[in-house]
């Protein structure tokens, strides 16, 4: 913490660089993967967006709740007042946000539990956008003053890395609403998650969609003006027929939206029904 805990610029500068450390874009992956089924991947290609959906609404919904669980277990015991004192007031930083907006990536691009999981039994696709490139994308109706979108990396388990910690210390309530949405049980580390999260998006950018038990809602991420995405691969799931129709059609269909240089490529898994 800094020398001087109630200069307000002093304590800015020291969540700014407990911010950074834990949102260092130099550790994204080149690329990264978006699993999901036909109709998913029809609404990306022709909208050159990606869907970011309420985090309470998500189909895993004790995610948040084992985030908050987990980040009560790692605050530190502080005061109302010494809260009050590590919080800058709000002419300098935004007050903490209230809602959270999520779309989700895996390191990996062809693991069987995300196929089984993301894309109707397989039957989906897993599209490989570069990395860094996702970092860029944005809501529609951004203004100044809004939040802009952030890709981060998602961490597992009870025990979380110094970064955060340092993070959780410096400023609890900023923190607290953030890293819930990055913290995920152990038994899903394999996915090795990043995910664009945006904070209180306006109104105005929302559309509403029911899920399997509930109404979510959800906003588009994507590039300034409405440039393609940064996609780079399309593998499609191994319960799909692998074969010259199946090429040639998504060929076609990735052609018709702006991305002819995606060659589709097979899952390969031995993976049927």
């Amino acid at each position: 913490m800094s020398d001087n805990p109630s200069n307000p610029s002093a304590i800015l500068n020291d969540h700014i660089n407990k911010w950074n450390a834990v949102f260092d874009a130099s550790r994204i992956p080149a690329l990264l993967y978006h699993y999901t089924d036909f109709n998913g991947l029809s609404g990306i290609l022709s909208s050159n967006a990606l869907r970011a959906t309420f985090s309470e609404t998500l189909n895993e919904g004790s995610e948040w709740v084992y985030g908050k669980e987990v980040l009560k277990i790692n605050s530190p015991v502080i005061s109302a007042s010494v809260r009050d004192a590590l919080t800058p007031p709000p002419s300098i930083v935004q007050p903490p946000p209230t809602s959270m907006f999520v779309t989700c990536f895996c390191e990996e691009p062809n693991l069987l539990s995300m196929w089984r999981s993301y894309t109707t039994h397989g039957g989906g696709f897993s599209l490989g956008f570069e990395g860094p490139k996702l970092d860029a994308l944005q809501i529609d109706d951004l203004s100044a003053g809004s939040r802009a979108a952030r890709l981060v990396k998602v961490y597992y388990g009870k025990i979380l890395p110094d970064p955060l910690l340092a993070l959780l210390e410096s400023a609890p309530l900023f923190a607290e609403c953030v890293l819930e949405n990055m913290i995920k049980d152990d038994a899903f580390k394999e996915e090795k998650e990043w995910r664009i999260i945006v904070s209180d998006p306006p109104v105005s950018s929302m559309s509403f969609h029911r899920g399997h038990e509930n109404i979510k809602t959800s906003v588009h991420v994507r590039n300034l003006g409405g440039l393609p995405l940064p996609l780079k691969r399309l593998l499609y799931g191994p319960t799909l027929r692998d074969d010259e129709a199946t090429k040639k059609t998504l060929t076609w269909m990735l052609r018709k939206y702006g991305y002819p240089d995606v060659i589709p490529e097979p899952s390969g898994i031995p993976y049927r029904l």
